[in-house]
């Protein structure tokens, strides 16, 4: 038979580009074979003008063992958040959601912040402000395009121009840690705004709320000073990988305890597949959170784990699992939320391109 007729697994476009993603979830264990298919299907659905047009067809190459791993960091606040992420099975993420946000947004702190911007932090948690990461720009999701910028005023100071969207409880801004451009900077800039410079800002909510009316997302926008000491200047890119490795697989598998406490609340109905997919996912958040190294392979194994975890919670709205609307919507929610399934693809995609023969 010819190569242009074979039924050869390795033939099938599916399983060509959705190995991509399937590699890495193999690093943990055997996956389930409905959860493969309905990994390759997305991967279909989701396959850009470009991968279609320049890419050769050929085979993804086997991931090869890193050659260089290095420590990664380890934070008490990790412990907190896996206890707060077992009691979600039994109360649901909506009663913890706030606090391991926050805990993530701590340890943010600790990889990018020096120790004077870490103490500041400290005192505007003690004086009761909530910390607000805003990153969704109104421009969109290309940093070329994003409205929040730096723009130099002189030596060492800028006006920051904000227009930031869909930010957690961004409708009551405590103090800000806002995601920027600065022309000539192939990397966003993350700058802190003190809790008066952060109440000189336009705040509205936006949207109906989520998890049972526990979350709220708001808007944010307007102009404030700020200074180079205001930049987060400690680690640089790695650091951001270094947080996504540490932070990513904890919210997959609170996402995943959601799950089962729906489905005790009677508001889920979950198949043997989707019980088995589950399984699977949390296997892999607590192998990917077990490691104490950091290597190439890092942040692509927890892009892989949260498109899966996309995966999941869309085929359960598609077929009708959940049987609120409310809920629906928070599952498709947070498949956006720390990394939409395009997103995720892409940066895999990506890597594996540039290894292709």
């Amino acid at each position: 038979m010819s190569d242009n007729v074979s039924n050869n697994k390795n033939n099938q476009v599916h399983d060509i580009f959705g190995r991509c993603i399937t590699s890495h979830l193999e690093q943990s264990g055997a996956v389930p074979e409905k959860l493969e298919a309905l990994v390759n299907n997305a991967v279909i659905t989701l396959m850009g003008s470009d991968m279609i047009i320049e890419d050769n067809f050929t085979p993804m190459t086997p991931l090869q063992q890193p050659r260089i791993s290095q420590p990664l960091e380890s934070f008490a606040q990790t412990e907190f958040i896996d206890e707060l992420t077992d009691k979600v099975k039994h109360e649901g993420f909506g009663p913890h959601f706030h606090q391991i946000i926050g805990l993530f947004g701590s340890i943010m702190l600790g990889l990018c912040a020096t120790e004077d911007q870490q103490a500041l932090v400290n005192k505007w948690l003690e004086q009761g402000h909530f910390g607000n990461f805003l990153m969704t720009d109104g421009g969109g999701p290309t940093l070329a395009y994003w409205n929040t910028t730096l723009t130099p005023i002189d030596d060492g100071n800028f006006t920051l121009n904000v227009d930031k969207k869909w930010g957690i409880e961004g409708q009551n801004v405590g103090f800000g840690m806002v995601v920027c451009q600065q022309k000539g900077k192939p990397f966003p800039v993350t700058v802190l705004l003190s809790p008066e410079k952060s109440q000189t800002l336009q705040q509205q909510a936006c949207g109906g709320t989520f998890l049972d009316g526990r979350l709220q997302l708001g808007n944010v926008k307007g102009q404030v000073q700020v200074s180079k000491e205001d930049f987060f200047t400690k680690g640089g890119l790695g650091s951001v990988n270094r947080f996504l490795t540490l932070v990513r697989p904890r919210f997959v598998k609170s996402l995943m305890h959601h799950l089962l406490w729906l489905q005790q609340q009677d508001r889920l109905t979950l198949e043997q597949d989707d019980l088995s997919a589950i399984d699977f996912i949390i296997n892999m958040a607590n192998w990917c959170t077990a490691k104490d190294t950091f290597s190439i392979h890092s942040v692509d194994q927890v892009l892989a784990l949260k498109f899966t975890s996309n995966e999941l919670l869309l085929s359960l709205v598609r077929k009708g699992a959940l049987k609120h609307l409310n809920d629906q919507r928070d599952l498709l929610g947070f498949t956006k939320m720390e990394g939409s399934s395009y997103r995720c693809l892409f940066e895999v995609y990506s890597k594996f391109k540039r290894g292709r023969v």
